[in-house]
């Protein structure tokens, strides 16, 4: 904001400056600095110390699907498909935990019938510790959800933490096998 004013004030000056010069010289040679005067001014005017934008944290990675495309559950059952991350686990109501802003999700239905699947969610609070990731499936109503795959660093047996920083992409791979499905934690 003081920059824009500062550059007016160069203009009122140049401006007044130029009054004076044409007065005394001639008007070539005047307009020849006016125009000079003009463009250093406006080149020299931009957004000043504006903050940079800063870059979200993304989690994504991909779905490895047992099996392939031959171990899908029925076309009847598949309802929606997403990867959810939650900051705490177990959370005590998964819509509360969702509306908070402490549960994030992708925002479109992930793929049906394919061997494999990217996703990508932008976490806008890193730093951030996520407790618990996984594929959902959507197999009835709004309320009929169930978990068929689970984040696992390494050659855990178990859920791994995820901890993301601002402005960092994590890469993860989430292995689901519909005949194999993981403990249900809801």
């Amino acid at each position: 904001m003081r920059n824009q004013y500062f550059c007016k004030i160069l203009f009122l000056i140049n401006y007044l400056t130029l009054q004076i010069i044409l007065k005394r010289y001639s008007m070539r040679i005047t307009q020849y600095i006016f125009f000079i005067i003009i463009f250093a001014l406006l080149s020299s005017c931009n957004d000043g110390l504006s903050p940079q934008l800063e870059q979200k944290a993304i989690l994504q990675g991909t779905i490895i699907y047992q099996s392939g495309i031959n171990s899908w559950p029925p076309q009847d059952s598949l309802k929606d498909l997403r990867v959810v991350a939650f900051k705490h686990f177990p959370p005590q109501n998964i819509i509360e935990e969702i509306l908070s802003g402490s549960a994030y999700y992708t925002q479109e239905t992930l793929p049906f019938f394919v061997d494999s699947s990217h996703f990508a969610i932008e976490i806008p609070d890193a730093p951030v510790l996520l407790q618990y990731i996984a594929v959902a499936q959507q197999y009835g109503g709004l309320m009929d959800w169930r978990v068929i795959g689970v984040y696992k660093a390494g050659n855990s047996d178990t859920a791994s933490i995820l901890s993301i920083n601002k402005s960092e992409t994590k890469n993860i791979t989430i292995s689901v096998d519909f005949n194999n499905l993981p403990p249900q934690p809801f």
